[in-house]
């Protein structure tokens, strides 16, 4: 009797020391050491040490971006001559194919091909466009580098369908337009010379639209005749010349002009960021800019001090109130992405981010952006001029989330939020951007003046020319070591449940196979010489032991009368 109870208590407390200690490790290492460790791992990846893969793919990516860029064709530029309304037109069919290019709405599936209802939406030539940083530099004690931006753009033709670079659109004339308004805004008196200077510039004009190829207006140039002798020319050719960035001058004094030359094939200004490797909160962090530690563009220290990273990388784990702040070399400032909600985008859980340009005009935080400090533009309109050094002004595609006045100037736009609106979509732990769309109009303001010719009868209007989208999808083994990543939780949030029950299974096994093997005991009746009051006792206690045997057919005599006598 007492070695079986020794025997049986010894394993029940084995058992249950077992799946006890297999629940306290799950808990441990499961609920709380796992989530600090796979933080920590995250936090040391995501670094831009050298060792790190990520850091090779933030310095050259290992996949061109889609660059695409639509141009708003003018389909009356000799009604707008005399006061009527521009009308624009985005021209198709575009087709593209391969991978990591989205096909929207009424797709011809067999062909991959825009549907005629989308051939009168747009003029859309698809280039791909090559992102690398070279002249590297780490500085250690610092925790940053400094790199030089390189960009090359090569036309598509197979993602352009059948688009051509020979194609030829009639847009609003950047070089004129924005020539006037240079003028107009600092030296009014010589506008007189520079009408003259746009007949000889440009011999054969008749109105404020030029009619080229796409090419040229991208990339190859338009001509400006400045070998011309004349005073009012060579006077406007000295300014452009020292103005506009990236005019290529030939050898016959030629200017050419072009939209997209000067960022092309080129190197950018000198950027250092933070590598984020003692402070990943910092990861991207921008320090300086062509050697700068901030800006002295705009109004206060708030917006003329950099905010957020470079663009192409954001710190892991971050919150959604936080937003996702970037600053724009192309608008000289910096922006912030709002959280909208949560998505799953290619079986990935991700945070939705939304950007626009703002309201100068209402909000105190962007006040410090208006062209003067008495004069600020309408919501959603952006003046670039202090960061491009031309009048030019930015808003979102067809006016998305811009003032209605400025739809109402002109006709043909049709804003759309999936379309137009700028998104990114980030996994949250690793912030890496699953997908996103990079999404900006180009717009020049136009309105009569009495003394240039071409803009004598003309209506105001802020007028579209041109808008650019650059897009990033993940796929392939980028995406897959994302989703890896997820697959990894997941299977340790199954094994930790899984340890808790069969912790628990272990415990109860040891408690019901206690149970099972315990004795059942009767009491044998006393001889008859016995005492009176020991026979009614064994009595009473052999009449219960009896109906329990009844029930379970299982009794084992383990005392007799003398004994129970003595016990």
């Amino acid at each position: 009797m007492t070695l079986y109870r020794k025997d049986g208590m010894l394993l029940i407390y084995k058992l249950g020391f077992v799946g006890g200690s297999i629940i306290v490790f799950t808990v441990i290492f499961g609920f709380v050491a796992f989530d600090n460790i796979l933080r920590l791992g995250i936090r040391d990846q995501t670094a831009l040490r050298k060792r790190n893969e990520i850091r090779k793919i933030y310095l050259k990516l290992p996949f061109p971006m889609d660059f695409r860029v639509y141009f708003f064709n003018v389909s009356n530029p000799m009604d707008v001559q005399n006061g009527a309304i521009p009308i624009l037109q985005e021209i198709g069919p575009y087709c593209y194919e391969g991978t990591g290019f989205s096909v929207e709405d009424n797709v011809d599936a067999k062909n991959m091909c825009i549907s005629p209802i989308r051939k009168e939406k747009a003029l859309n030539q698809s280039m791909i466009e090559y992102i690398e940083k070279i002249d590297v530099v780490d500085h250690e004690g610092e925790d940053s580098l400094t790199y030089s931006p390189y960009a090359l753009f090569k036309f598509s033709e197979e993602r352009s369908g059948s688009l051509k670079e020979d194609d030829v659109v009639t847009i609003l004339h950047p070089l004129i337009i924005g020539m006037v308004n240079q003028v107009v805004r600092d030296s009014p008196p010589l506008l007189s010379i520079v009408n003259k200077a746009i007949g000889l510039l440009f011999p054969h004009i008749e109105s404020i639209y030029l009619t080229a190829k796409v090419k040229e207006i991208l990339f190859d140039g338009i001509s400006i005749n400045c070998k011309v002798s004349e005073f009012p020319a060579k006077a406007v050719c000295t300014q452009l010349k020292s103005k506009i960035p990236g005019l290529k001058v030939t050898e016959d004094e030629l200017f050419l002009f072009s939209i997209l030359g000067p960022r092309n094939d080129t190197v950018g200004k000198r950027v250092k960021v933070s590598r984020g490797i003692s402070n990943s909160r910092n990861l991207g962090k921008v320090l300086e800019i062509d050697g700068k530690r901030q800006l002295s563009l705009w109004g206060t220290q708030d917006c003329n001090t950099f905010k957020g990273t470079d663009g192409w990388i954001f710190p892991p784990l971050l919150n959604p109130e936080e937003g996702i702040w970037s600053y724009s070399t192309d608008l000289c400032r910096s922006i912030g992405a709002r959280y909208v909600e949560d998505a799953v985008v290619k079986g990935v859980n991700v945070r939705r981010y939304e950007v626009d340009l703002g309201d100068m005009e209402h909000n105190i935080q962007d006040k410090c952006y208006c062209p003067t400090p008495k004069t600020c533009l309408k919501r959603g309109v952006f003046d670039m001029s202090k960061c491009m050094g031309v009048p030019i002004y930015a808003t979102l595609p067809h006016f998305l989330r811009a003032d209605k006045i400025y739809s109402k100037q002109v006709k043909g736009l049709s804003p759309s939020l999936d379309d137009h609106i700028i998104n990114m979509y980030f996994e949250p732990m690793t912030s890496s951007p699953i997908e996103a769309h990079k999404r900006m109009q180009f717009n020049l303001p136009i309105a009569p003046n009495s003394k240039i010719t071409l803009m004598k009868n003309i209506s105001e209007a802020l007028h579209p020319i041109f808008w650019i989208e650059e897009g990033i999808s993940l796929e392939g083994p980028l995406l897959k070591k994302i989703t890896n990543i997820f697959l990894v939780i997941r299977v340790v949030k199954i094994i930790r449940w899984l340890g808790i029950l069969f912790g628990i299974s272990i415990i109860a096994y040891g408690v019901l196979s206690h149970a099972k093997k315990q004795p059942d005991q009767k009491i044998l009746p006393l001889p008859q010489d016995a005492p009176k009051s020991h026979r009614s006792i064994a009595n009473f206690a052999n009449s219960n032991l009896d109906r329990n045997e009844t029930d379970n057919k299982k009794t084992r005599t383990i005392l007799n009368g003398h004994e129970f006598d003595r016990y």
